[in-house]
């Protein structure tokens, strides 16, 4: 059906999703640690940190948005710009200490700027910030990586208090002295935290941010007051003029006595790894790794093919976590298979205690690495386990059992490991995937210009999908700088040397599969989506050869999403050793469907944000089933469509799944003889309201318009079986002819709909209540577009009246259908003149819809743009004050 919220101003701007960030006291305790350490650092140089300038940078870079999940946040090079930081202070041969914050949360910077640390001479001169930005607040990260954007409003409040005002704030982001009442830069300024504020009004480029910064300080260092370092700094940025707003007189120089300056650029004690020099993607897993290391003892095994980016996932968790163990990181690693020899439990511990520097007998290290995880919160990281035979992985994992309580692991290894996985605290992680569209882009690009490879954004997308983001095989690709067209050629049609790359990267899996293993990894070729339930690829490869996948490390199964899933460049390899003919894959695609049926029926049961994700992560496959059950026999293919029908989402309630919706019930069209008129009626119906979501009026008018003809005539033959979905196709046609201006028309097929749900309502309320209700907040839509505003009113009213008694019965149901019809009375009382009640029912339609909201913010969000702008329309033309508490939340959703 047709229930759609009647459009006002549109709200723009660049406003991100949060999360709630509480604080733990581990952050809190780092935070206030931080200067205290470079202070410490300070004093082993034989400096007085209370006569240094002191400088705290807050440098954020969050990996992962829950707002939305399916974006990469766009990455910034902070390691350059703290490397830039760095090299700066110490080549002024200044007396600056320079200090990091770790995290970069907004607890830890309440607690780094605490009276206490004013009251020990720490409290900093100079606070600095890098990372993205909007004009209403700064993104921080949450003490697990995820985005937390910090409105104006909480900073004040986190930063209630303050011992002192800070003498320089840097806000080295987008916007963050844009021309805005509520920009952070114009706010510490105004409420007086901050003597000056240096900040862009416009966003910034990333190499312009670091080179400003670095150029700022050096002039900064050298005695030059801060208006005329701003401005001499600003020369880097070229789009915009940087924004000083403040004291523009203010000096550093009774600072800059002779003296050594003090970066405190401590690494965490141990043998860590350096961290990777490029890493995208994979935020959800950093999180994952995170939010397990946050809760000790821990043990987190990673496993996935070769090549996938195991190693580099743990060195970079580790890197952001390091802050947690005080006690160390300690990395050990097996022997690679190419080294063709076996690892051993003693011969890893060895490297995890000469990282640690414990220096005993070698029939003590056991106990003395146990005695030191014991002790003191140790983080260790084991790599290339699959080199240890079972054996010794048994002594490995009757180690890690006895880890301290306040101590973790993280483990690699290319297969799942029962033995590693089943320990207490264990938290298996399969990586059979990419580093995601986004991730796999920014990763070519910046290997590119490493490697001095020419290389335009074009081509960079074309390898990110050729590679379905694969790290390792984007590498080999680029590692090819010679006739790269020839070789993009290549990678599409998975031939020549990108062929020979598949081989090298999975040789060692091939080598540990017998027959059985083989056929069921050519059975992969018959799922494009790289996914598929456990049934149906059972079905497809056998119990024994799926167990057989897991073992080789190919594929895994994951239990939070109920399917097997392999990365895409897995069954290219079927395809290049075992082809199947195209009349092969369609009669064992078609033979799968009553497996793909029950799967299906069994997804009804299924929360509906978990049954759209499954939907969503098959849908290649389900795309063929679709093609197969043109071929297979009736009976199944009508099954099949009948479950998927019975499974999909309606077109308003998803974005990702709305055109496969539509390929649905065309497919099911296809499929239906002229004497099924009823069923061809429901399809044409469902297919119209699909094709409308999408934008294709005049198909969805057609489609609509074919609907209504049959029902009428089925509805003459049997009114009591028809005249619902009678009603409904009118009701959905009414829509139609409105989108496409032909008001009269629409008007017409509305009020015929109210009448055929007005009566059937008076005979079965409980049953035709809801539709009733629907047809009349149309009906007011209808009544609206023509200026029959009195009329209008009424209809929605009515509308509105029905929906709240429902949604006092069902609310999960029906309070998104109340907010529409609120909304749309706030539009007919606004119309009237009646504007302090249409304000009020704008902010109750946004209320309602912000739970859910919240839940399926793709799936709401075009509502509740809507209704917001309403709402910000409606404070202004009652003189209203506005809630910008309700509307930062909304906002960081709608980014």
């Amino acid at each position: 059906m047709n229930d759609e919220p009647r459009t006002g101003i549109q709200v723009t701007g660049d406003v991100a999703g949060s999360v709630l960030v509480t604080g733990s006291q581990n952050v809190i305790i780092q935070a206030g640690q931080v200067l205290v350490q470079a202070a410490a650092a300070a004093r082993r140089q034989r400096q007085d940190p209370a006569r240094l300038l002191r400088v705290l940078a807050v440098l954020a870079a969050p990996v992962h948005d829950p707002a939305r999940p399916d974006h990469l946040p766009p990455p910034l090079d902070l390691r350059q710009e703290w490397r830039k930081l760095a090299e700066t202070v110490r080549e002024s041969h200044a007396p600056i200490l320079l200090a990091r914050l770790t995290p970069p949360t907004l607890d830890a910077l309440r607690a780094a700027l605490s009276p206490r640390a004013e009251t020990q001479g720490l409290f900093p001169h100079i606070l600095h910030f890098s990372g993205h930005a909007w004009a209403g607040g700064l993104f921080l990260e949450d003490e697990w990586g995820q985005v937390h954007a910090v409105t104006t409003e909480e900073l004040l409040d986190a930063l209630k208090g303050l011992p002192r005002p800070l003498d320089l704030v840097v806000l080295n982001g987008c916007e963050t002295a844009a021309d805005d009442a509520r920009s952070v830069a114009q706010t510490l300024v105004e409420k007086g935290l901050a003597r000056a504020v240096v900040g862009h009004p416009l966003p910034v480029w990333d190499p312009e941010a670091v080179a400003f910064a670095g150029r700022l300080y050096a002039e900064l260092a050298g005695g030059f007051p801060l208006g005329e370092a701003v401005k001499r700094a600003g020369s880097a940025v070229t789009t915009h003029n940087v924004i000083l707003l403040g004291d523009a007189d203010l000096c550093f120089r009774e600072y800059l006595e002779p003296g050594e300056p003090v970066v405190d650029d401590r690494r965490p004690s141990g043998n860590l790894p350096s961290r990777a020099p490029f890493f995208f993607g994979r935020g959800r897993e950093l999180v994952e790794l995170a939010r397990t290391l946050a809760s000790p003892p821990a043990v987190s095994v990673v496993s996935g093919p070769s090549g996938i980016g195991k190693s580099s996932l743990l060195v970079e968790a580790a890197h952001r976590n390091a802050w947690r163990f005080p006690g160390g990181v300690a990395f050990a690693q097996g022997p690679r298979p190419e080294e063709n020899r076996s690892g051993t439990a003693a011969d890893l511990l060895t490297q995890l205690a000469a990282g640690l520097k414990i220096e005993v007998t070698s029939d003590r290290i056991a106990d003395a690495l146990r005695e030191h995880v014991a002790l003191a919160p140790t983080l260790l990281l084991l790599d290339n386990l699959e080199s240890l035979p079972e054996a010794e992985r048994a002594r490995l994992g009757e180690f890690l059992r006895h880890l301290g309580a306040e101590s973790a692991a993280l483990l690699a290894l290319r297969p799942p490991c029962p033995q590693l996985e089943d320990l207490p605290r264990a938290h298996p992680l399969p990586l059979h995937e990419g580093i995601g569209r986004e991730g796999a882009v920014h990763y070519a690009l910046a290997l590119a210009a490493e490697r001095r490879v020419p290389l335009n954004r074009q081509q960079a997308e074309e390898i990110a999908a050729a590679t379905d983001g694969h790290p390792r095989l984007i590498e080999l690709v680029l590692a090819r700088a010679r006739d790269r067209d020839a070789l993009l050629q290549e990678v599409r049609e998975r031939r020549g040397d990108f062929a020979a790359q598949l081989d090298r990267a999975y040789e060692w899996s091939a080598a540990r599969l017998e027959e059985a293993g083989r056929a069921a990894w050519r059975a992969l070729i018959l799922f494009p989506a790289g996914a598929a339930p456990e049934r149906v690829l059972r079905a497809a490869a056998g119990r024994p050869g799926a167990e057989a996948l897991r073992e080789a490390a190919l594929a895994d199964f994951h239990p939070a999403d109920q399917l097997w899933r392999w990365h895409g460049s897995v069954a290219d390899y079927a395809r290049l050793h075992w082809p199947l003919t195209e009349e092969e894959r369609r009669a064992r695609q078609a033979a799968l469907l009553p497996e793909w049926t029950a799967w299906l029926e069994g997804l009804r049961g299924e929360a509906e944000t978990v049954r759209h994700r499954r939907l969503e992560m098959t849908r290649a496959d389900l795309e063929d089933g679709l093609e197969a059950a043109r071929e297979a026999p009736r009976e199944a293919a009508r099954a099949f469509l009948t479950a998927l029908d019975g499974a999909l989402p309606a077109p308003d309630r998803t974005l990702a799944l709305r055109d496969f919706v539509a390929i649905a019930y065309r497919t099911g069209l296809n499929l239906t003889t002229k004497d099924e008129a009823a069923e061809r009626a429901r399809l044409l119906g469902n297919l119209g309201v699909a094709l409308g979501a999408l934008g294709r009026r005049e198909e969805a008018l057609t489609a609509t318009e074919e609907a209504v003809g049959i029902y009428r005539q089925l509805a003459q033959e049997n009114p009591p079986a028809f005249l619902p979905y009678l009603a409904t196709s009118l009701n959905n046609l009414g829509g139609m002819l409105s989108a496409l201006g032909r008001r009269e028309e629409a008007l017409t097929a509305t009020q015929e709909a109210v009448g055929i749900y007005r009566q059937l309502a008076q005979e079965n309320p409980q049953a035709f209540l809801p539709y009733l209700a629907t047809s009349l907040n149309n009906l007011g839509n209808r009544l609206s577009a023509l200026g029959r505003r009195e009329e209008a009113l009424t209809a929605t009213q009515e509308a509105v009246d029905i929906r709240r008694r429902l949604a006092e019965q069902n609310p999960q149901a029906f309070l998104p259908d109340l907010a529409t019809s609120l909304n749309n009375l706030g539009r007919d009382l606004s119309a009237l003149g009646r504007l302090e009640e249409a304000l009020t029912a704008y902010e109750e339609a946004v209320r309602t819809l912000l739970p859910f909201f919240r839940v399926l913010p793709a799936a709401f969000a075009d509502w509740m743009q809507v209704m917001l702008g309403n709402y910000l329309q409606a404070c202004e033309e009652a003189g209203e004050e506005t809630d910008w508490g309700l509307v930062e939340e909304v906002g960081r959703g709608l980014r």
